[in-house]
């Protein structure tokens, strides 16, 4: 057994634990290189340039 790892712990996510980023993000990636912005979406990604549609 690994140290540190409990053999009767629950390994499944809660059900309100996805994992995963909430959907009301998805406007904050930009569609060229994947980035994702810490505020509000602007008119061209910060990091590669790419014009936001």
């Amino acid at each position: 057994m690994a140290v540190g790892h409990d053999a009767d712990a629950h390994d499944e996510p809660s059900a309100g634990d996805t994992g995963a980023d909430p959907v009301c993000w998805l406007d904050r990636v930009c569609e060229a290189c994947g980035a994702l912005t810490d505020g509000p979406p602007q008119p061209v990604c910060e990091r590669c340039g790419h014009a936001r549609s």
